[in-house]
């Protein structure tokens, strides 16, 4: 019975595990030249297929690399011990000991069952053999060269699409390395076509196709004003924020997802039954709007010691976005200092304090100015 073909991936962290010389791992977890002069080394921690005499398919290598010369050799076993220098060796520990040269550790696996590529980033596998399974890469800069590693994907075991021809063409070797050019091409595309799944789901799709899917779903971003994280939450939370857009709830979870302060929301029907003369709903109509479509939008920023992560020309954008049709607004940053008659709440922006004496290059000032 024909197996299905298995993958194993060599990505971020798995592939931050692996051991190196003359390379780094960045925060972004791929593996780069530490100098664009000097050769660099890699080698991937052992996997172990769990099965004797595993057969393998291809090496895929997900990297770029300019004026560099990049060998692959690829080496497999069944037994995880060797004698070296008539001493019984773990091969796993070998491997992974950085003290021992790579000079050496490549040696080891050319004597292993191996197969070697030079500057190729498709690798059939066919003729590998072994349970126990590891991955080097030296890269030889001809002159200033570039190299970075995002990540390997192994196939496991050997599928050859031969199987589907006469018997006659079976065992002939060219004719399966042939086949295998036209196998790689359909199995990316196959493979692309299963990962479908994955790319329209807002947690795994790649960070380029999350404004898709955003879109997709109505979600607005004036501008461009959302980040890939706060896009993918409102795709996951999309019943409250566009279920329930319009709303002052609404309103000020945006907001507060953008800013990361909960806003104070002043609407007209909350202050113009506690006026009591002319003068008093003139100041409230400057202060928060003087009709009852206008509302007001007040972000303390009074503990707030950096800048905001959106300017208010994008916050204007996000708080019309989610404003009812017909209704106006205006946004007001609270800070320490404040005015009487404008934004000064007691306790908010402003306090209470005893008047002291202060004086300013030996002058008096009068007992009712405070300096501070």
């Amino acid at each position: 019975m024909k197996q299905p073909l298995k993958y194993v991936n060599f990505y971020k962290r798995s592939l931050a595990r692996g051991t190196m010389r003359g390379m780094t791992c960045g925060e972004d977890l791929c593996v780069a030249l530490s100098d664009s002069l000097r050769n660099g080394y890699y080698i991937t921690p052992m996997f172990d297929t769990m099965d004797a005499e595993s057969s393998y398919n291809r090496l895929v290598v997900d990297a770029d690399f300019e004026n560099a010369k990049v060998e692959i050799l690829v080496g497999a076993t069944d037994y995880g011990s060797v004698f070296i220098n008539d001493k019984e060796v773990s091969l796993e520990k070998y491997f992974a000991d950085p003290r021992v040269p790579y000079e050496e550790k490549a040696e080891t696996l050319r004597a292993l069952s191996s197969v070697r590529a030079v500057n190729e980033k498709d690798i059939l596998l066919h003729d590998l053999s072994g349970r126990y399974v590891w991955v080097m890469a030296a890269v030889f800069p001809m002159g200033e060269g570039s190299f970075l590693l995002r990540g390997l994907r192994l196939e496991f075991p050997k599928s050859s699409f031969t199987e589907y021809f006469p018997e006659i063409y079976q065992d002939n070797a060219f004719f399966d390395k042939f086949i295998a050019v036209f196998q790689s091409m359909y199995l990316d595309v196959e493979r692309r076509v299963d990962d479908i799944p994955h790319l329209l789901d807002y947690e795994t799709t790649p960070d380029e196709n999350v404004a898709y899917l955003a879109d997709w779903l109505g979600i607005d971003n004036p501008g461009g004003v959302y980040t890939n994280d706060q896009l993918r939450r409102l795709i996951r939370d999309n019943d409250i924020y566009q279920g329930a857009k319009g709303t002052r709830a609404a309103l000020e979870k945006i907001i507060e997802m953008t800013t990361g302060i909960r806003p104070r929301i002043v609407e007209y029907f909350q202050w113009s039954r506690l006026t009591k003369n002319e003068s008093q709903r003139e100041l409230m109509n400057h202060l928060y709007g003087g009709t009852s479509n206008d509302f007001c939008v007040i972000l303390d920023l009074t503990g707030f010691n950096k800048p905001l992560p959106v300017d208010k020309e994008s916050l204007e954008k996000i708080v019309e976005s989610y404003s009812v049709i017909g209704t106006g607004h205006r946004i007001v940053f609270l800070r320490r200092c404040s005015h009487t008659d404008m934004h000064c709440y007691l306790d908010v922006n402003s306090c209470l304090s005893t008047p002291e004496t202060a004086s300013v290059d030996g002058v008096m000032l009068g007992s009712h100015i405070t300096v501070g």
